[in-house]
């Protein structure tokens, strides 16, 4: 006897949708059911329009990875998986521009401004082989990679909290080093 979908649908057996053979045209249908409901939950999150469809193109990916999960493709169980995989990806990405400094204009002319080195270029190099090991690693990882503290703590093989306080101290005395270059 082969058991199918529609066989074990008729004996009141839940079947995950992986049973189905049109798990594609069942996740359109999902999608296609819930995008709107992903764009406004991460637009009311976010505060803006393109923010807003990253997140919810985010959720959508992960909504694919874990799609095995659902029972019914437009049921309440989806709406509530698609509500939350879309309310995280949102708060992920709050979270991570949070995480950026956005300076203004003056500021970042002021950071790239030339100090104490008469032809106008600092030596950052001399200044980071002067940190110690790990914060050298962990502020070139952040800095230079353009890797998150979670991305960097990965590398190292260390905590998150240890790369965050490495890569803040690191930076500090970077800064340091290179101001007291410049007073030289």
């Amino acid at each position: 006897m082969t058991i199918t979908y529609s066989s074990l649908a008729e004996q009141g057996r839940p079947v995950k949708l992986a049973a189905r053979s049109d798990r594609r045209e069942r996740f359109e249908e999902t999608y296609t059911a819930y995008r709107a409901l992903m764009f406004r939950l991460a637009r009311n999150i976010l505060q803006d329009d393109d923010l807003a469809e990253d997140a919810a193109a985010d959720a959508a990916v992960k909504l694919w990875e874990h799609y095995d999960c659902l029972e019914s493709p437009t049921g309440p169980q989806a709406k509530r998986f698609v509500a939350v995989l879309t309310e995280h990806k949102a708060l992920d990405l709050l979270r991570k521009r949070k995480r950026e400094r956005i300076v203004s204009l003056e500021e970042a002319e002021e950071l790239h401004a030339p100090i104490g080195d008469p032809d106008g270029v600092m030596d950052v190099n001399a200044a980071l082989n002067k940190l110690p090991y790990e914060q050298r690693t962990a502020v070139q990882l952040a800095l230079v990679c353009g890797l998150t503290a979670k991305q960097t703590a990965s590398t190292m093989g260390c905590t998150v909290f240890k790369a965050e306080k490495l890569i803040s101290r690191g930076k500090a005395a970077l800064r340091k080093e290179l101001e007291e270059g410049y007073h030289d």
